[in-house]
């Protein structure tokens, strides 16, 4: 079936600020990066993922529409691991990402106490407090930010990053489950928040404004990487390029 006209607008609004194509994104799958630095991602992405159900509930809280509260306890069960399959077993998300970061040789509690240690980046305080917002839009617009703006990158992004985990750095398939995990999970949430969007988004207004918030949603991804890029990847290669 052709995809319509405002689909195909999402999906462009998205793609030219895809965090799939990015210099963190580069360097990772160039091998560029260490175990270490990879400790460091997975540090700050725990502050944003872990709070990703809160975000979905809220959405939940103040909607009306069954079909997109269907949809946001779904989301919510399989992050916070109440519901799995013969592939990936019930297991919830944020510890799988806390397994990753143990492998890169990071404490576990020091990553989970990274917020109240003062240790989150720019960028993921931002990421943070913008999902935040969103999460008190209308449903569609939050919807539009949320799961289709930032959760639809996702199999994009970790189907270029995840085979470097094993062909550069030298993981197991057993400890890169989560990334596995979620090139499938949100592949699935993403094509249900575009169904959702179809249907909801049903006036000009209501489709600016998602497109507007899948713009902002790709801002803010790229705004995250470049904390990371900046604070661990940048002095390096301003250094060597002095050289």
């Amino acid at each position: 079936m052709p995809k319509s006209e405002f689909r195909q607008q999402i999906e462009a609004a998205i793609q030219q600020k895809h965090s799939s194509i990015h210099p963190w994104s580069d360097a990772w799958v160039s091998g560029r990066l260490d175990h270490q630095l990879l400790g460091e991602w997975a540090k700050q992405h725990y502050h944003y993922v872990s709070q990703f159900p809160w975000w979905c509930a809220t959405v939940y809280a103040n909607t009306q529409h069954q079909d997109i509260r269907h949809f946001l306890v779904e989301n919510i069960m399989e992050e916070e691991g109440f519901v799995g399959d013969d592939q990936f077993p019930a297991i919830k998300h944020t510890d799988l990402l806390l397994d990753f970061a143990e492998h890169c040789g990071m404490n576990r509690s020091e990553v989970e106490q990274a917020q109240s240690n003062g240790e989150l980046l720019a960028g993921t305080l931002g990421l943070q407090s913008w999902c935040f917002r969103q999460s008190y839009k209308p449903d569609y617009e939050a919807v539009a930010g949320l799961l289709v703006g930032l959760e639809s990158q996702v199999p994009q992004i970790y189907s270029r990053t995840t085979p470097p985990l094993i062909e550069k750095y030298g993981f197991t398939e057993e400890e890169i489950v989560f990334f596995r995990l979620h090139i499938v999970a949100d592949e699935e949430h993403g094509e249900r928040g575009y169904e959702i969007l179809e249907q909801h988004a049903d006036t000009d207004d209501k489709k600016t404004a998602c497109l507007r918030a899948v713009r902002e949603a790709a801002v803010m991804r790229r705004s995250y990487l470049d904390s990371l890029y900046t604070k661990f990847l940048a002095p390096g290669e301003r250094a060597a390029a002095a050289e």
